[in-house]
This record gives C-alpha cells, structure tokens and sequence, in this order.
C-alpha cells in the first residue's frame, strides 16, 4: 500500500504518530522521514503485509499528522489492505478537521496506490449553473392523463438486471407491467427532467420559459421528458439499484449476513464511501451530477426522486451539497447534508433551505449512470451576462453601459476586472 498525500492547504503537516495493526512499514519510505509537509508538496509513505515464502498478511495502520503543527487539528489516515478482501476491497478512513477537507481515491489491489487531496474548506461548483436560471421554471407536477411508462414495466425491466439470486435476498418479485403509471401527480418525472436540464445545460442553452408543465401528449418538451425519464433509470446497467436499495431487508449499516455474504453494502457505506466521491469529483471537473435519492425501504419506488447536484461544501467531514430539486422551480438554496465519519448505522440526510417539513426521510444518495447528451426541443439562448459568467465563473452584477450588451471599450475593461 503506497499512500500519497498532496497538500494543497496553505498551511503545513507535521507528522505526529503512526502505528501498525498488521504488516510493516517499506523501508525507507516510513511517514515519519515525511516529517512535515509544506503547502503545495506531496509526500509518500508505503506499507507491505508480512511475508514467508508466500504474504502471511494484509496491511493496516493509521497515520496522523497535525495540521499546521497543531495537535488539536489532525489529519487521520487509517487504512486498511487485507490478505483476503471482502466486497469492500481495501477500506480507508480519512478525516481531516474543520475548515478543511480531505478527498482520496485509488487504494485498490494488492499493490495499490491511494492519493490523499488536503484543501481548505469552500465552496466549489459547477461554473455557470443556477437552478433558478438553469431548470426548468414550472414544477414536477404533471397530468395524470398523460401517458408515458409504468412503474411495473420499469419494475420488472430493473429486476431483470438485478438477477434472480440479489431478488430473492433482498425479497422482490414481480408485479403485473401495467402497474402505476409514472405520470400521475403523485409521481412525477424528476429523472427526466434531471437529465432534459442536463442537455439544455450541456448545448449551452435554458430550457423553454413555460411556468407550467406541458398537459399535451403531443408537446415535444413533454415527449422529450419522457424519453429521457426511461433513460435516467438506466435499466440496462445499473438501475437495478432503485429496486436493491429501495428493499426492506437492504441493510442501512456494514454489519449483518447480507453483507458479510458480500450480497450487499449498506446504505450508510453506499452513500459515503461510493458514490459521494464520485459526486464530488464530478462537481470538481466541471460537470453536473444526476443523483438519486432513496425515499423509501418499502419497494414503493415511486417515492424515490431525483435531483441534480451542482455545488458542496465539505467542511471537516460534513458534507453540504447543494442541488436543483425540480420539485421546487426557482430555488437556489435547496442542499443536503450529511456526515461521511462513520457509516456502522444509517446515514442521517437533512433537508436545507426551503424545503417542505414533510418531505420524506432519504435513506441513502447514489449518483446515477447512463447519461449522454441529448438535443433538446425548445431551447432559449443564454444572454451575453449568462454567458460571460459561465466562461469566467464569475457572478457580474451590472454590465457596463446602458444596454444590455457593452460598448467594446467598456466590454474590454469588465472583463479585466473578472478575469
């Protein structure tokens, strides 16, 4: 295990202890010769399992350094490779302390490499992307007279997917394909309107001005919407995890049979370890997130939702992220949060901003796979405000002159100003 550490914070780590549970320490590359870590360096340390003829042992220890020499802020390393891996692989643990956060990836294998990020704290997002200007303006509520799919055509395709011996674990069956269909109000189509923002965001245009959804089956935002609902489920490749994580017996923490048969991971460790990196890392690189919010341990899929994450803040290890909920048109403060420390239980999600007091508890967060760009009907262009705040990811207020679009002179001397 070769563990990398690049400090991105602009203060210094100091090495404070290390300890071994198993294996041993490469020489030289030992964490205390890594003994302080200025701003802007990377440094590395390794450990190997014991080994007679053939490894004896996996690898664990735990490292700490202080933050900026002060033993009440530390960064803690616990990592842990095992002769044997479960269906959790290599696990880590890797808190930092308020006003910053620590990120990771890699680590997986018998000679694996894991790279540890330390920043300070802030707020990072999607350059240009704001739900009240980026989504749509009229709410998740449709006519239940329009038709689109069911909830046991989508039932059925998903359990398909999911495979006769995780259905019987988890306790799902079959139901009749004419069940429920999506449209009703009391439904929605939230993944298609996650993804149909997505393209609108993506061709670099708004979705249509209507403060009503379409009530037409032949209006081609509400043709589109629905074609792109089908494809948020992504039923041909990892949609089965409405169903799985939507069970009663999918556990919520790491302990039990399900998951020491290695049939499942719980909810908490879903949401922590899996899929809020791959969110995180899709919001550093610049790009919109889908994910899907389990709302129920019941099967009642139906009452599962899906948002659109496009900015967080991780501050120590908790996590805010902020999303456009197409429940809610027009709000730009609606976010989540939750802390990535331990995932032994359920994950304890909160609603921010305005959210409604009745909205249903979240039992685990996923990010959703299977999108790609779609045209989508009735785009409106950006205006020349929305499109230098998207090239520079920078809020204007009120641009030069008396119109909307500025003189040349006065365009150039803004734009130096926010460059």
């Amino acid at each position: 295990m070769a563990v990398e550490i690049r400090n991105e914070a602009p203060v210094p780590l100091v090495w404070a202890r290390d300890e071994l549970a198993s294996g041993e320490w490469t020489d030289p590359w030992y964490p205390s010769r890594a003994g302080t870590i200025v701003p802007g360096a990377t440094a590395e340390w390794r450990a190997e399992g014991d080994l007679f003829v053939a490894p004896t042992s996996g690898t664990e220890g735990r490292v700490w350094y202080n933050v900026d020499g002060d033993p009440g802020r530390q960064l803690y390393i616990h990592f842990d490779s095992p002769l044997i891996e479960s269906q959790y692989g290599n696990t880590f643990h890797v808190w930092a302390p308020p006003g910053f956060e620590a990120a990771y990836n890699g680590g997986q294998g018998h000679e694996a490499r894991l790279v540890i990020r330390l920043r300070e704290s802030a707020r990072r997002q999607v350059r240009g992307f704001t739900p009240s200007v980026n989504g749509f303006q009229f709410s998740n509520h449709w006519s239940p007279g329009l038709p689109a799919m069911t909830v046991g055509f989508l039932w059925n395709r998903l359990l398909d997917e999911l495979g006769g011996d995780a259905a019987e674990a988890l306790g799902i069956a079959r139901v009749d394909d004419g069940w429920l269909p999506l449209t009703q109000a009391s439904a929605g189509m939230c993944g298609g309107m996650t993804f149909a923002a997505m393209d609108y965001f993506a061709a670099g245009e708004l979705p249509p001005a209507e403060t009503t959804a379409p009530d037409s089956e032949a209006d081609p935002v509400f043709q589109f919407i629905r074609d792109r609902l089908l494809d948020s489920f992504d039923i041909t490749g990892s949609g089965h995890r409405w169903l799985g994580y939507s069970s009663p017996t999918y556990p919520n923490g790491d302990e039990g049979f399900i998951q020491v048969a290695g049939l499942a991971r719980g909810r908490a460790w879903v949401t922590c370890r899996d899929e809020w990196p791959r969110i995180r890392d899709d919001i550093d690189s610049g790009r919109l997130s889908p994910i899907g919010l389990i709302q129920t341990d019941s099967l009642d899929i139906g009452k599962n939702h899906q948002v659109l994450a496009y900015a967080y803040q991780q501050n120590g290890q908790a996590v805010e992220l902020w999303v456009y909920d197409n429940n809610y048109p027009g709000k730009d403060d609606l976010h989540l949060r939750f802390d990535i420390t331990d995932t032994s239980g359920g994950v304890d999600v909160q609603r921010l901003g305005p959210y409604r007091p009745d909205e249903p508890r979240i039992f685990c967060i996923f990010r959703t796979n299977g999108y790609n760009p779609h045209t989508a009907p009735g785009g409106r262009q950006l205006s020349v405000r929305q499109v230098l705040e998207r090239a520079t990811g920078r809020r204007s207020g009120r641009l030069p002159g008396d119109v909307g679009l500025p003189r040349p002179a006065s365009l150039r001397q803004w734009l130096s100003s926010v460059v």
